[in-house]
Formats: C-alpha cells, sequence, structure tokens
C-alpha cells in the first residue's frame, strides 16, 4: 500500500465520496460546455469543456487509488488485473500507485492550466505558432511538476495553488470590466477551491488540513456547477 500523505483515518472513503461528486459535477460543466459550444461555436467553450474532462478524469484516477490504499477489495481485483500483465515476479504497487499519482495530477493541472488561459482575455490563441510553442512548454512543466509531484505531493498543491490564484485573478478584472454577477459567482467559486488548494498545501502541519481541503475544494465545485445551471436556465 502506497500514499503520498497522511489522512485521518476517520475521514478515509469519506474523501471518495466527495472526489465522486467532484467527478459528477466536472463531467456535468464539460458536458454542458460542450453542448453550448455545439449551439454557438465558440472555441472558447471547446476548451472550457475539455478542461473538465480533464479535470474529471483526474478525479477518476484519484477515486481508483484512494480506494485501492483504503479497501482491501479493490488492492484484489487491481491484483488480478495487472499481475498478469506485468508477471508474477514484478511488484506491480509501486507502478500503479505512482503511475496513479501522475496521471491524477498532469490531469489536473492541465485542467487549470488550460482554465488560466481560458480566463484571460480574449486573444487569438493556439492559432499562432508562438502562441502553440508556449503553450507546448507549458504542457512539459505541467508533466516535469506531476512527476516530480507523485513523489512529493507538495509540488503539485503548490502548482495548483498559483494557477487557481491567477484563473482568480483574471476573473476579478473581467469582472471590473462587464460588473457581471455570475462572474462574480465563478470568481467566487475558484477562490473556495484556491483556499482548499492553500489547505492542502499545509497538511504537513496536520491532517485536519486534507480534510478542510476537501470541503473547500468541493465547495467550490458545487458553486460553479450551481452558476452554470442559473446560466442554463435562462
Amino acid at each position: 500500500m502506497s500514499s503520498l500523505f497522511l489522512t485521518p483515518e476517520w475521514f478515509n472513503g469519506i474523501d471518495v465520496v466527495f472526489e465522486i461528486i467532484g467527478l459528477v459535477i466536472a463531467l456535468l460543466i464539460s458536458g454542458y460546455s460542450w453542448k453550448s459550444y455545439r449551439v454557438s461555436g465558440e472555441v472558447k467553450l471547446r476548451y472550457f469543456s475539455l478542461a473538465f474532462l480533464l479535470i474529471g478524469f483526474s478525479f477518476f484516477v484519484k477515486i481508483l487509488t484512494s480506494s485501492a490504499v483504503y479497501y482491501q477489495e479493490v488492492r484484489m481485483v487491481a491484483d488480478t488485473f495487472i499481475r498478469p500483465a506485468l508477471g508474477p515476479d514484478r511488484e506491480y504497487s509501486v507502478l500503479f500507485y505512482k503511475g496513479g499519482f501522475f496521471l491524477e495530477m498532469a490531469s489536473m493541472l492541465g485542467g487549470w492550466l488550460l482554465l488560466f488561459f481560458i480566463s484571460q482575455k480574449a486573444r487569438e490563441r493556439l492559432k499562432k505558432y508562438y502562441e502553440l510553442s508556449q503553450m507546448g512548454l507549458f504542457v512539459y512543466l505541467v508533466l516535469l511538476v506531476s512527476w516530480v509531484a507523485s513523489f512529493k505531493y507538495v509540488a503539485f498543491y503548490l502548482t495548483s495553488t498559483v494557477l487557481i490564484s491567477l484563473i482568480v485573478l483574471n476573473y476579478y478584472k473581467n469582472y471590473l470590466n462587464n460588473n457581471n454577477k455570475n462572474t462574480l459567482s465563478i470568481m467566487n467559486s475558484f477562490s473556495l477551491m484556491l483556499l482548499g488548494n492553500i489547505f492542502f498545501v499545509f497538511m504537513f502541519l496536520t491532517p485536519l488540513f486534507y480534510v478542510l481541503g476537501q470541503v473547500f475544494l468541493l465547495l467550490g465545485f458545487i458553486l460553479l456547477l450551481y452558476t452554470y445551471m442559473k446560466v442554463r436556465w435562462k
């Protein structure tokens, strides 16, 4: 059994429920954004859909790895599928957990990075060579940070905190320009996610910060879903 950090035993399994809710919300937002893109043809919505698809995939991988840590039955199922592929003399657990941590972090950081680009002022991104080269560099850095973070979790949450803080700042600027209540609500939802990630950074002080981080992260996603559903109803 492998784990990147200690969590309160009483919270084991509850965090999986939180992540399942986060997965559902991410997929709902991704699906709604894709439908809106098909109707309006706005490229920004297509990338918004992709961003939350990546975030949803991150939640999915974390559900698998967390369940394997918490429940012996899940580990037995993983053993049944993975050991025949690697052979009886190979230790699969390190590959399973480290690979899971890497996929979880790379997809989550990729989602935050896309949301950062989306939250910026409209521009011809992805249509010019130097824009593509910049994004290629960012993708490389995301993969590098994710690899390092699969051994030291702080690198992942620090990077997430920086990206989300930039997203919050961009939406704050957008709100000052348009004074739109929905923009303010989106900014508040990312602010809650930012607070959750700050708690994750300081989990080394007390495992209770992991609980607080999960709570604020989930609240941020719920508020974001509420905002998008409100826009859809209108």
